[in-house]
């Protein structure tokens, strides 16, 4: 019995050991796979040092002064998204720049022709403001003898605020009438022509001729002007006919009677008669002897209507 026992002993021995020699083997087979994946990891990399840092910089600056570009140590940047052109606007044009413009172009005229002596005590005022000058119809006017003096008095009395168009346009209407027949043939006799009661430019007979000093820049373009026109060298504004016209504040009854042509600036032009003549004119008849030839003294009941509608106002320009 005992014998047995201990044979039974042994067989469990060998037993437990057994089963403990093949779970040590199992855990071996089974962990070597866990040991290969180990083995198989890669390796974080160490973290940079202040000395790695410092040998990186140094190693950029030297080769930054090797290829002499010398740019500043820094990441370089994303570039930066195209902008579309824009044309560049001109400068704005400085109102002083166009005052100076105005000057230049009007000083660049030079007058040859001696402007009309202002005559003492020409300017009359009253307290109340300013008086119209009278017509002085009996004093003997002082006619220049020279066309393009003459022509220059009626554009500067006659449309000096106005454009150079509108000046020239003034300048037909005298030579017009020079060559129309109707009218004194002399251009000086054309612009003082006058008759008992009123003048045909009412700056011959107004006081406007030496009332105050004359702009000589204004008489110098007036000149300039006179010239081309008198010598056919500018473009003509109006017909062979237009030889009347008055400022478009005034409504002369005459004006009814003509032909409108045109107006430029404050000046309204007329051409032929539509019924009747035309203010000024000589009446149709005989040809005139030659030695009553110079200024005509006519007498029209439109004309003085007119004159007398004109100086109602507190304008000085009027119509011709």
């Amino acid at each position: 019995m005992n014998r047995l026992t201990s044979v039974c002993v042994v067989a469990v021995l060998a037993c437990v050991l057994w089963g403990a020699g093949l779970t040590f083997g199992d855990r071996s087979t089974v962990a070597a796979p866990a040991d290969a994946r180990v083995s198989h990891r890669v390796a974080a990399p160490a973290p940079e040092t202040d000395q790695d840092r410092r040998l990186r910089l140094n190693a950029r600056m030297q080769e930054m002064i090797q290829s002499g570009s010398h740019a500043r140590l820094a990441d370089p940047r994303p570039p930066a998204r195209a902008r579309p052109m824009i044309a560049a606007r001109p400068a704005p044009k400085m109102a002083s720049e166009g005052r100076r413009a105005r000057r230049a172009s009007s000083g660049s005229d030079v007058s040859t022709i001696a402007p009309p002596p202002v005559r003492p005590g020409a300017f009359t005022a009253r307290s109340g403001g300013y008086r119209p000058p009278t017509l002085d119809l009996i004093t003997a006017p002082t006619v220049p003898t020279d066309d393009v003096e003459c022509l220059t008095q009626a554009i500067y009395y006659e449309a000096r605020t106005e454009s150079e168009e509108g000046q020239a346009a003034v300048a037909e209407v005298v030579l017009n009438r020079s060559r129309s027949g109707a009218y004194p043939k002399e251009v000086c006799a054309v612009v003082y022509q006058r008759n008992a009661r009123t003048c045909q430019f009412t700056f011959t007979c107004d006081g406007s001729i030496g009332r105050g000093a004359v702009n000589m820049a204004a008489w110098a373009r007036a000149e300039r002007i006179a010239r081309d026109v008198y010598a056919g060298q500018s473009q003509a504004l109006l017909p062979a006919s237009s030889v009347n016209y008055h400022a478009n504040y005034v409504r002369p009854s005459w004006g009814r009677r003509l032909e409108r042509v045109r107006q430029i600036g404050a000046h309204i032009f007329y051409g032929a008669a539509l019924s009747g003549q035309t203010p000024g004119a000589r009446p149709a008849g005989p040809a005139e002897p030659a030695a009553t030839r110079g200024l005509q003294f006519v007498r029209i009941e439109a004309l003085d209507r007119a004159y007398n509608l004109m100086t109602s106002g507190s304008g000085d320009q009027g119509g011709s």
